[in-house]
Formats: structure tokens, C-alpha cells, sequence
């Protein structure tokens, strides 16, 4: 290799170095996963000429998968067909993928952060020598440190964020939590013509289990109450406590002819509760509620608060029907 050459490769790794440089620092100003997914996912390619990525993480306890659906909206549901989160992931050194349909080359990159193995990061390319034995991968096996950094640090940072907007008791969505999901989902159905639905229901007779059986025993019913509703919702919707036992949900897509059956649902799944007592007796827990669906509208705001009102007089007619009911919120 004469000097020209040695000269212009040095400065093809000057300009390489530089663009990784200014890439890593993109990567390190993410807070959130949609941030993070959209930067590796659609900039990654983008950057570096490459025609896919995908990311293989290691997911043993699903806080991961947790994590990462409860911060993106349905909007970027899209960027999870390249990430794949599985229990456990092979570890692997930085090696040349052989036939990695459909495309003619490919990189695996471990990701590892301190003494943790995160998983992979693998690079695709329809070129047939972009990626080959022996070639160097220094400057990808960096940037493979830095998106591992960054992978626990936005974890990190949203875990934060979700306990600043969660009830400590429940693990439901705390006012501010559900408003913003509220805001969120208005914001959606603008762009999309998109419907939601929204249910307001309360505990029957809580202050009276409070006074006859403790403080702790309520506290118990409002735990399990929430864990059973939990355990029958999806990934996207929302359940928030909105105070003492006046609980809400969100769900994006749902329609008022779905409405009716989603409710008798969750009252089917209340009754089936078990809590008990001190003494082991089993306590019979029964909500009453409203709901309605909502179309938003181009142009308008719209404040939950508002919601919140007309949907709570429909709530106390419930309340004055016998308890145990819903109501739909008509008007």
C-alpha cells in the first residue's frame, strides 16, 4: 500500500470516526424509548448505509417488555418488529452472520454494560461484502458499548419516570399519570379520527370495610381490586386511581358497541375476587361506574376534568340504582 493510499484510508477513518462520534452523541441525549428505538432503528441505517438493524435483548423477568410498552404509543407500536425480547440470548463475541435472510451480509455485536450481557445488535446489509471475515469492527464494537449504556440508562430513566406518575399502593396510574394519558390519546384521536373509551367507577361501600375491618384491610381491596383489573387489560390502556377509591380507565380503540361487553368483562372479573379479612373471612367487593365512548374532535382541546364531572353524575345514579352497576353517560 503505497502513502496516497495509507493517506486516504486514514482519512476515510477520520471522517468515519467523526460521523460515529456525533451518532453516539444522539444516542446519549435519548430519554425515552421512543427516542432510543427511533434513533438506533430508523437513524442507525441512515447513518451508516445500512439497509436493516435489529436489536435481540435479554428479558429474563419482562420489565423490559413492560418498560418499553408502557412509554410508546400506539403511533410507534412499528419500531418493536425489530427488536425481539427474549429470556435468555447467546452469548456471542462480534462475528460475520452467515446467511442472514434476506439480506447478503450481516454483524452480530454483543451488548454488554459493566458485568451484563444485554444481548445483540445486528447490522444488515444487501451488499454481499459490506460485512466479512476478518474485516475490523473496532469502531462498531464502540458504538455497540455506547447503545448498551444508553439501553440501561433510558430503563433507568423511565423507571423514574413511571414511579413519579404511579399510585405507590395500587401500581395504578396516579392523577397526573392518567391525565396524561388522557392527553395523550385526545392528542392521537385528533390526528387519527380515533376513538377511546373512558370508565369512571368506584368501590361500593369502602368506608364501611374501612370502619368494620381496618385500614389495612382496605388497603388490600384497593391492591387487589387493582391487580385483578391489571391482569384483564391490555398493554395500552390505563388504569389510574384518581383518588381514595375512585378509579378510571382509558382504552384507546375501544367503541361504544364494544363498550358494554368491556365493562361486563371487568365486573365478571371483580365479583371473582377473593379478599379477605383479618379473621379469613372473604369480603364481597362490588364497583359502580359510568362510561362513554369518546370521538375527539379536530380543533378542540379537552380537559379529563370535564370528562370526569359528567361522567361522575352518572356514577352516583348508578350508586342511587341499587350499587353494583354501570351506567352509560349519555348527554
Amino acid at each position: 500500500m503505497d502513502l496516497d493510499e495509507l493517506l486516504a484510508n486514514a482519512r476515510r477513518n477520520e471522517a468515519l470516526l467523526q460521523r460515529l462520534q456525533r451518532y453516539e452523541l444522539q444516542l446519549l441525549a435519548c430519554q425515552d424509548w421512543f427516542d432510543l428505538l427511533s434513533t438506533l432503528i430508523d437513524g442507525l441505517p441512515q447513518q451508516f448505509e445500512l439497509d436493516a438493524i435489529a436489536l435481540q435483548l435479554a428479558d429474563a423477568d419482562d420489565s423490559l417488555s413492560q418498560s418499553i410498552h408502557r412509554s410508546l404509543d400506539i403511533d410507534h407500536a412499528h419500531l418493536m418488529e425489530h427488536v425481539e425480547l427474549t429470556s435468555t440470548v447467546e452469548v456471542i463475541d462480534a462475528s460475520v452472520l452467515s446467511s442472514p435472510e434476506p439480506y447478503q451480509s450481516g454483524l452480530a455485536l454483543p451488548l454488554r454494560r459493566n458485568q451484563d450481557y444485554l444481548g445483540q445488535l445486528r447490522l444488515f446489509s444487501h451488499h454481499p461484502q459490506r460485512f466479512h471475515a476478518g474485516m475490523a469492527t473496532d469502531f462498531m464494537q464502540h458504538l455497540a458499548a455506547v447503545v448498551a449504556a444508553c439501553l440501561v440508562l433510558v430503563q433507568k430513566t423511565e423507571e423514574q419516570a413511571r414511579l413519579a406518575l404511579t399510585d405507590p399502593l395500587t401500581g395504578a396510574e396516579n392523577r397526573r399519570g392518567f391525565d396524561k394519558a388522557f392527553q395523550r390519546e385526545w392528542a392521537r384521536g385528533q390526528r387519527q379520527y380515533h376513538v377511546f373509551s373512558l370508565i369512571l367507577f368506584d368501590l361500593d361501600f369502602f368506608k364501611k370495610i374501612n370502619d368494620l375491618h381496618g385500614h389495612g384491610c382496605g388497603d388490600r381491596v384497593l391492591t387487589s381490586l387493582c391487580q385483578t383489573l391489571m391482569s384483564s387489560l391490555r398493554p395500552t390502556d390505563h388504569l389510574g386511581r384518581l383518588g381514595g377509591e375512585e378509579f378510571a380507565l382509558l382504552l384507546p380503540g375501544c367503541s361504544a358497541d364494544e363498550l358494554p361487553m368491556v365493562v361486563q368483562r371487568l365486573q365478571d372479573a371483580i365479583h371473582a375476587m377473593t379478599v379477605h379479612n383479618d379473621e379469613g373471612e372473604r369480603l364481597d367487593i362490588t364497583v359502580s361506574g359510568s362510561y362513554l365512548a369518546v370521538t375527539p374532535r379536530a380543533h378542540h382541546s379537552a380537559e379529563l376534568d370535564a370528562f370526569i364531572r359528567h361522567l361522575d353524575q352518572w356514577l352516583y345514579q348508578a350508586k342511587r340504582q341499587g350499587r353494583d352497576c354501570f351506567l352509560q353517560a349519555v348527554g
